[in-house]
């Protein structure tokens, strides 16, 4: 119930405990397989899974009944609260509660175009969407424009009967103009002891044992007043150190052996640099944290390449000369178990030596980069160790000084087409990336930016298809939609990938199609050349999506603004396309029209207004609508045939007035 373990229903510590396995999502190509190991599960799932296990654990905090009621009565409330607080996890529980069915909430995007309002109120649809709008990390010139349009935005939530739970940037709050106040609540902090049973009891630690008097240990960390994350994170620890010692000790030992990991090593790790004074020694050490659980030989492989890496001379010593394995990894005090893998005695010290190594070395930092980039292509990582590697990594890096590092990576393994070890890291890291509370927005900013370029590698490619897709889509749909529809105009010939990708996910939410219509037509108003665009709109513009209902919500043909879309965008195409390319899609409109119904007379008017400028696409419609109406049924007498109607709209769109 922390701010950044609940935020991302993929951050590091919402994996604690929940399974293993290899994942395997047989989507668009092999490198769905490297979205992280989720024991088969897709994003999508693994996010409601994520959320059902949050409830399970939550503790509701003081101020969750009144924001709750407020949510309730007026579809919109603004939760502050101190970091550490879980105002982000209550934020996502408020919304949780008011789902139906398998749909969750999904953020409330923010435009990437800075010309424009920050907030798009595209996001907001006729029915009970859930919106999450989070601006509790988001910098002082962000909160100024969103503080400025969040009156706005409040009334269109309240217009189209939607839910919105926006957490506000902490201490900014003092400044909301009159009108927004009565839909601010302040979330406390929840009973910290409760908090921290309750994760104890979820994860296997018996209720005679969690009920027992709070240990020393537990005494002088909740006595810090730690942020929710970091209790999840002790809960985690204690049932580690559970498992470490084999079940055996007591409560209170595997507590302080928890609150010691916690405190971070430091000085530990200090000593023990202080006890290894050569090059060799030191570079085992990092190897070990860098690929802890590893084999031994692929460690004792990967400290010898950091030493080259980073230019330092190599042991001059004849082989037989030089020591065991065992010695070496005693000094760092790691051991190897049964099948040879390494790791470190005490729980947490390969965390502990990263964040040293890192803080503490700044010169070791472009080499420690340079050797990443190179170590995750090694034949000799298994995908597990890769996994590892490239998650360690970034984590070291998902801070604002040194995020920047993380990109060439990327663009090195992504290089070249057939280096699938590369993919697979890439995908590693930008979806550890993207999960990231504080820097997933310049993560998901990069993606744009990719995505507006011509000639990316395949590889590249492919990866930011599968992260658009399976990851993005989740609480990012719009942005999502954005990148594979600028990716989706810059195919190469006989290339669909992300066009095929693109047009699978508007399809299953008309909320997506909705905004695809929104750009297309901004773009066919404008002076657009894309030779994609009135594809993508053939493809879209399907009647049986446009008359199809959901949930409350109208039919997307019975909105007006729809319809001057789907008008212009049948002008653009009859202009621009030759006849074979729409004509397929004018016969299901057609047959669509032919079949009845309420809507027949709003297809035949879209579909024949947008072709009043086209005397040709005007007859060849009336040319397929006749060769139709040989498979319709004959009308009833008060009725005309199916030629004639088309025939009338024909002459209505022309300005031919019929005796």
């Amino acid at each position: 119930m922390s701010d950044q373990f609940q935020h991302s229903v993929y951050s590091r510590d919402a994996q604690m405990h929940m399974g293993s396995g290899d994942q395997h999502n047989y989507h668009y190509n092999y490198y769905f397989e490297t979205l992280a190991d989720r024991g088969g599960q897709s994003f999508r799932s693994f996010a409601a899974d994520h959320l059902l296990w949050l409830r399970r654990n939550f503790v509701p905090p003081p101020g969750f009944g009144q924001a709750r009621e407020i949510l309730a009565s007026q579809r919109t409330v603004l939760l502050d609260g101190a970091p550490g607080s879980g105002r982000v996890a209550a934020a996502q529980m408020l919304l949780h509660e008011l789902r139906t069915g398998e749909d969750t909430f999904r953020e409330l995007p923010l435009n990437d175009d800075e010309s424009g309002p920050l907030l798009a109120l595209d996001g907001i649809a006729d029915d009970d969407t859930l919106l999450l709008l989070d601006l509790s990390e988001v910098e002082e010139k962000v909160w100024v424009r969103a503080h400025e349009e969040l009156h706005s935005v409040r009334a269109e939530v309240y217009r189209h009967q939607a839910r919105l739970v926006v957490v506000l940037p902490y201490e900014r709050a003092t400044r909301l103009v009159p009108a927004l106040v009565p839909y601010r609540v302040v979330i406390g902090r929840p009973q910290e002891l409760v908090v921290l049973r309750r994760y104890l009891r979820l994860n296997g630690i018996a209720p005679e044992v969690i009920k027992q008097p709070a240990p020393a240990a537990v005494a002088a960390f909740l006595g810090r007043r730690p942020p929710m994350e970091d209790i999840a994170r002790f809960a985690g620890l204690v049932v580690d150190a559970r498992a470490k010692a084999g079940g055996a000790g007591d409560y209170a030992a595997w507590c302080q052996e928890a609150y010691v990991a916690l405190g971070g090593r430091e000085e530990q790790v200090a000593e023990c640099l202080r006890e290894l004074q050569d090059g060799p020694s030191r570079a085992l050490l990092l190897a070990t944290a860098m690929l802890h659980g590893a084999h031994a030989d692929t460690v004792h492989n990967a400290a010898v390449s950091l030493l080259q890496t980073v230019r330092h001379p190599l042991e001059d010593l004849p082989v037989l000369q030089h020591m065991g394995l065992i010695e070496r990894f005693r000094a760092i005090k790691a051991e190897r178990d049964g099948k040879g893998c390494v790791r470190f005695k005490a729980l947490e010290f390969d965390t502990a030596v990263r964040s040293y190594f890192w803080a503490h070395l700044p010169e070791l930092r472009e080499g420690l980069h340079k050797w990443v980039g190179a170590t995750a292509l090694s034949a000799e990582l298994t995908e597990k160790n890769r996994d590892e590697l490239v998650k360690r990594f970034t984590e070291l890096c998902l801070q604002d000084r040194y995020r920047q590092m993380l990109v060439p990576l990327v663009l090195t393994w992504t290089a070249k087409d057939t280096n699938r070890a590369g993919t697979r890291a890439a995908v590693q890291l930008l979806t550890k990336a993207l999960q990231d509370q504080r820097q997933g927005w310049f993560f998901r900013r990069q993606i744009y930016e990719w995505s507006t370029r011509t000639g990316l590698p395949d590889a590249l490619t492919e990866v930011i298809i599968s992260l658009c897709t399976e990851v993005m889509a989740v609480h990012h749909p719009y942005e999502a939609v954005v990148r594979l529809h600028h990716m989706a105009r810059r195919e190469h010939q006989g290339t669909t990938r992300a066009r095929d990708a693109l047009i699978q996910l508007v399809r299953t939410d008309r909320r997506l199609l909705r905004l695809m219509f929104d750009r297309l037509d901004f773009q066919f108003s404008g002076n657009n050349t894309y030779k994609a665009d009135p594809d993508l709109f053939l493809e879209l513009a399907d009647p049986d999506l446009l008359t199809a209902t959901e949930g409350r919500s109208r039919r997307l043909i019975a909105h007006e603004a729809v319809r001057k879309q789907l008008t212009n965008g049948w002008d653009v195409v009859f202009g621009r396309r030759p006849e074979d390319a729409w004509s397929p899609a004018a016969r299901r409109w057609l047959l669509a029209a032919g079949a009845g119904g309420p809507y027949q007379d709003a297809l035949l008017d879209v579909l024949i207004d947008g072709g009043a400028r086209r005397t040709d696409a005007l007859a060849r419609l009336y040319v397929m609508a006749s060769e139709l109406e040989r498979s319709l049924p004959p009308p009833d007498e008060s009725e005309v045939w199916f030629r004639d109607r088309v025939l009338q709209k024909i002459n209505i769109a022309q300005g031919v007035q019929v005796a």
